[in-house]
């Protein structure tokens, strides 16, 4: 579950980051792309810090 939330926040950002020239995007915020590489970052430290392993 928590690799794949991950890759989606990943997933998330490149798409947004990637697509900032199509239409809807273009009047996308700057904080909000900003805001979604915080969140993808803060997943991967918590993947790497913390790994929840089945038991």
């Amino acid at each position: 579950m928590q690799q794949r939330r991950c890759g989606l926040s990943w997933l998330v950002l490149l798409l947004v980051w990637g697509c900032r020239w199509l239409w809807p995007l273009v009047w996308l915020p700057g904080w909000v792309v900003v805001l979604i590489a915080i969140w993808a970052v803060l997943e991967l430290v918590a993947l790497l810090l913390a790994p929840r392993r089945w038991s």
